[in-house]
């Protein structure tokens, strides 16, 4: 058998093709998927900063969830900041058995300007100079009023030793002496400060800790974790973890994409593999009849095609692992432009990821086989050379029932997803589309059969050009309902998802701004003051100004279920100027009264939590401190996108920046805002690092890291896209070449070669047509849900493009290809094509 495998894949090379192509993407997506999913889990951030420490421990950047009780469950979420550890971790790691040194690092965001220029600039510590992995010369240390550059920030800046710069830290400035100049060009930018001179914020960001003489790493990094807990212990390239709290948030979006991209891919290549190992069977009838003639039984005859379906598509999955590195490659460039990971996170690709792509892709190909090769095994000798020409169109039992099933799955899933909050509608919308359109493939035969049903006054009837299409289509139904699959493929998973998820987005960048009545924003990296933000409230042109926070955390007390799955939005407001820069509608209480421990909460979610006017809340920021703080009023919001609010100086302490960087303002009655741009502009001048913006600048700011679900529908429709290609190129060549004896016979009857090519168009256009159709119901799956769950509109102009575009991408999908076939199928003269037919 397996000699005889081998001699069908050397004479079947060309027919073997679209399955090599197919096994081929799979596997580099799979390598893909698997280079996000590992570095995801190792976090590799080569040091640049905390180099000199052998390990570096940093607070847990997990948040466990609780249950009613106030127990720990298993259920974890990343901590939107950086969680820091108390000063007294210190001490504790010192006496640690195998430590030599345990020194404290803190790192903030400054603007440095010198006579040259400006630049922001990351600054430390001192103290945390010990584990830069700097060489110190002696009497370098800094006194009050200096500091001490790298070189590449002294390179930065322009300045050496001797030489003065204006510092901004938490929004303070003050001019400092550089007391020397450290480390090489290649060394990370910084600033290192005197450890009294960093601004306000308790606790510490990172515990550098250097090991004795022989001592043993493991236990070390076991004996922290014990005694200190809610710590993580990095060594290695992970330390840069330390660094930058941005590499632990990206744990989940990296994961999120292997994971959610691999089941796609895997799911999309298991549906084109069958239709092309079925097509290829059908277009092989005649071969296998005369197998079964000669006494080959029907498990050998599907072994046989088995077989050369799984050794094609092992070699199709082992050249596309060359592909995969330089895909993972692209995409975690693409990943950094838009922000979803840091730079200092590196791309990491073991052995795992080939071996699981191989086999994976091999797996899925050899059972799409066994399935799609069922007919020959059943199929007696006498039916297979009785239907060798043209198969007749019917459906198994088992393909119906598949079919109805995961039709009946994706409308419980649309139904579900009606019932949905907006933050959770992208779990069950996208998998909706998915699982009709595996649908949609499993039924394109009946979906054909009704669509051409349909389409048959359109057609022309039985007359002309139309008709003879027509029925051309329903000869071989079987056959060409693969492009119909496809481009229900093309248009459900690829339009309905992109489309969900732009209402999606839409919803919630218009949800983030709509409350807020500000129409000019400032932005200072390094921080801006209370007294700062009074002196814009001051002028004449504004009417109020609010210093801004954002972050996240959760309600511990009293018990809230309704965030299990996402942090609440935090925002930070200066209370007595919060009535001017939103637009809340106050319910009880008093927004002025935000000073202190205090906070204000949505009507509804008050109400839920059974808390009123002068209560105490239990809060965890999204540091992970906790805090009591009292309801001083609630207020109207929007469903599902809700806000608490707090004081601007409280939520600021519990952000990695340790200090508002945001200014909210509103005009004055009757300023213009070209007036009020300039006055802010003219108030800001000359201080570094403040940048002012309209409110086009405020959206994009809070409308930031709605973009994760976006890549993920886009890797989904180019990956739909590239199989439908495949799909279509395999059914159209396969079919149409099949067809020369036939084609050559119309055109000695006649026909003119435009004539024919516009025979085999009309074909293909009633198998794509039927197919768009039934992606459009497949979408509506996801859309309409998600437009209910939302509010959107659905006569906007985007969902209209999205379907234009759609129909564009499967014309152009099907119809080039088939003009190409044509072309081919008809090359040389007719009597020549029947004579070599014969």
């Amino acid at each position: 058998m397996l000699t005889l495998i081998l001699t069908g894949l050397r004479h079947r090379a060309a027919a073997l093709t679209a399955i090599i192509v197919a096994a081929g993407l799979g596997s580099a997506l799979l390598v893909l998927s698997g280079a996000m999913f590992e570095t995801g889990i190792r976090l590799s951030a080569p040091p640049e900063r905390v180099g000199g420490a052998d390990l570096a421990v940093i607070g847990d950047p997990s948040y466990t969830m609780l249950d009613r009780a106030g127990g720990e469950t298993t259920d974890h979420r990343p901590f939107p900041e950086r969680h820091r550890l108390p000063e007294a971790v210190v001490d504790e790691a010192a006496r640690i058995r195998g430590v030599a040194e345990a020194v404290p690092i803190r790192f903030y965001d400054s603007v440095a300007q010198s006579s040259a220029r400006a630049s922001t600039l990351t600054a430390q510590s001192w103290a945390s100079v010990a584990v830069s992995g700097l060489t110190v010369p002696q009497g370098a240390t800094p006194r009050a009023g200096e500091v001490v550059l790298t070189a590449a920030a002294a390179g930065t800046l322009a300045v050496t030793d001797g030489d003065s710069v204006a510092l901004t830290i938490a929004g303070r400035t003050s001019t400092v002496h550089v007391a020397g100049v450290i480390g090489g060009p290649a060394d990370a930018a910084t600033v290192f400060l005197t450890d009294d001179a960093g601004g306000p914020g308790d606790g510490i960001d990172a515990l550098g800790v250097v090991l004795a003489p022989g001592a043993d790493e493991a236990s070390v990094r076991r004996a922290l974790e014990s005694e200190i807990g809610d710590v993580r212990v990095l060594g290695g390239d992970a330390r840069g973890a330390a660094e930058d709290p941005a590499v632990s948030a990206s744990r989940v979006p990296t994961i999120v994409i292997g994971a959610v991209f691999g089941g796609i891919v895997l799911t999309v290549l298991a549906t084109v593999a069958s239709g092309i190992v079925a097509l290829s069977v059908r277009q092989r009838s005649r071969e296998i009849s005369l197998l079964r003639a000669t006494g080959a039984t029907g498990r050998q005859a599907r072994a046989l095609l088995v077989g050369e379906a799984t050794i094609a598509g092992v070699l199709g999955a082992l050249a596309g692992l060359t592909v995969g590195i330089p895909l993972a490659h692209a995409l975690f460039a693409v990943m950094r432009r838009s922000g979803l990971v840091p730079d200092g996170l590196q791309l990491r690709v073991g052995l795992v990821p080939f071996a699981i792509a191989v086999a994976a892709t091999s797996l899925v190909i050899w059972w799409a086989a066994r399935l799609a090769a069922r007919p020959a095994r059943r199929s007696r000798a006498i039916d297979a050379l009785r239907e060798a020409d043209l198969p007749a169109g019917r459906v198994g039992v088992t393909r119906r029932l598949l079919g109805g099933l995961f039709a009946l799955g994706a409308i419980a899933l649309a139904v579900i997803t009606c019932l949905m909050p907006p933050s959770l509608v992208s779990a069950t919308a996208g998998p909706a589309a998915l699982v009709g359109a595996i649908s949609a493939a499993l039924l394109a035969p009946v979906h054909l059969r009704l669509g051409l049903a349909l389409l048959h006054p359109v057609a022309g009837g039985r007359r002309g050009l139309g008709g003879l299409a027509h029925a051309n289509v329903r000869s071989r139904l079987v056959a060409l309902s693969t492009i119909t699959g496809a481009a229900a493929l093309v248009v459900g998973v690829g339009a309905g998802n992109l489309l969900s998820q732009a209402l999606l987005t839409t919803a919630a960048a218009e949800a983030q701004v709509e409350t807020i009545t500000a129409r000019a924003v400032i932005r200072a990296a390094g921080g801006i003051t209370p007294e700062q933000a009074a002196e814009v409230a001051a002028l004449p042109e504004v009417a109020a100004a609010s210093r801004f926070v954002t972050s996240g955390g959760w309600i511990e007390q009293p018990y809230d279920g309704s965030h299990r799955d996402r942090p609440w939005s935090l925002r930070g407001l200066d209370g007595a100027q919060a009535h001017a820069v939103i637009g809340n509608e106050v319910v009880t209480g008093d927004l002025a009264a935000l000073d202190g421990p205090s906070l204000a909460l949505p009507h509804r979610a008050a109400e839920d939590l059974g808390v009123r006017v002068g209560d105490t809340v239990g809060v965890r920021f999204g540091d992970g401190a906790r805090a009591d703080l009292r309801v001083v009023a609630t207020y109207e919001d929007l469903p599902g996108y809700e806000h608490l609010l707090l004081p601007a100086d409280l939520l600021a302490e519990h952000t990695t920046a340790r200090a508002p960087t945001t200014v909210l303002v509103a005009p004055a009655s009757g300023t213009s805002p070209a007036a009020l741009m300039s006055a802010l502009d003219d108030a800001v001048a000359g201080s570094p690092g403040i940048v002012v913006g309209d409110r086009d600048a405020l959206d994009a700011t809070l409308q930031q890291g709605l973009n994760v679900n976006a890549l993920i529908n886009t890797l989904m429709l180019l990956v739909v896209l590239a199989y439908a290609m495949i799909a279509v190129v395999n059914t159209v060549a396969v079919s149409t070449l099949g067809r020369r004896r036939e084609l050559a016979l119309l055109r000695l009857a006649g026909a003119t070669r435009r004539q024919v090519r516009r025979l085999l168009l009309a074909e293909t256009a009633l198998a794509a047509a039927t197919g768009l159709a039934v992606g459009l119901v497949v979408a509506c799956a996801a859309v309409l849900p998600t437009a209910v769950a939302v509010g959107a509109d659905l006569l906007a102009p985007l969902p209209a493009t999205v379907l234009f575009g759609s129909g564009v991408a499967v014309a152009l999908i099907t119809l080039p290809i088939t003009a190409a076939a044509a072309r081919r199928a008809m090359a040389g003269r007719p009597a020549d094509t029947i004579t070599r037919a014969l």
